[in-house]
């Protein structure tokens, strides 16, 4: 009987929690996004037309498109809030442990100048694995949060010669589904909806050009939700390829 209790209490205090079914902000997040997005177009494009002719437009630091695809191993950084939100939610001491998520990452963009240029970059995650446990219960719950980011994004290359490392900053949507809440010895509880907000991501890195058009690149990034999803920022290390056209 204690361990049912503690475990409706558990659905119930993630159903509440911002992880889960919550989502009232969904046009507002996507207002956001499409406003950063344009105004990244925007910065991205007056390096462009300040460029004029004089811009250097060697092989490695020119304007065009380019397209790239990556892995990424995020590192959870929110375990200690999501624990505390889920402890004073319930009422009683929890314990949570999270699992560190793989994913994939595609952005497309354009070289808009030899120092800058501008992408958008959607980033997929297969799931930060947590148990929950409660002091005499052992593991009552498991989550499995599943975010997607997307973000528009400026780089600024401190170098543009074969290999140029960068900074990046950029703003867009998170949204996340809620996670499968099961109980591991009973019926369980299924929170599928999903909760979107603004996010933020801050990070550098370098490229490497193998040749004019293919490029190895490796960075590290911050990724900092807001609103609803505000306890679910992590660390994204990504490596992968671009295709300069």
């Amino acid at each position: 009987m204690k361990r049912a209790t503690a475990i409706v209490l558990m659905g119930l205090a993630l159903a509440a929690h911002p992880v889960s079914a919550r989502a009232g902000n969904t046009t507002r997040t996507v207002v956001a996004g499409l406003a950063t997005a344009a105004l990244t177009s925007i910065v991205c494009s007056s390096f462009a037309l300040t460029a004029g002719e004089d811009a250097e437009q060697d092989e490695f630091a020119r304007r065009g498109w380019l397209i790239g695809v990556a892995g990424s191993y995020a590192i959870e950084t929110f375990k200690d809030d999501l624990e505390s939100d889920i402890q004073d939610l319930v009422g009683f001491p929890v314990g949570l442990s999270v699992d560190n998520s793989l994913g994939i990452t595609g952005r497309a963009g354009y070289r808009c100048h030899r120092r800058f240029s501008a992408e958008v970059e959607v980033e997929w995650l297969n799931g930060f694995d947590s148990d929950v446990s409660a002091p005499g219960f052992g593991k009552i719950d498991t989550i499995d949060i599943e975010p997607v980011v997307v973000t528009a994004n400026m780089k600024g290359y401190i170098l543009t010669g074969r290999y140029q490392p960068f900074l990046l900053v950029g703003g867009g949507v998170m949204t996340a589904k809620g996670g499968k809440v099961r109980d591991t010895v009973g019926p369980g509880l299924s929170l599928t909806e999903r909760a979107n907000g603004f996010a933020m991501r801050f990070g550098g890195g370098i490229d490497l050009y193998v040749t004019k058009n293919v490029v190895v690149t490796v960075g590290v990034d911050y990724v900092l939700p807001v609103d609803d999803l505000k306890d679910l920022d992590y660390i994204s290390i990504g490596w992968g390829f671009e295709y300069r056209f």
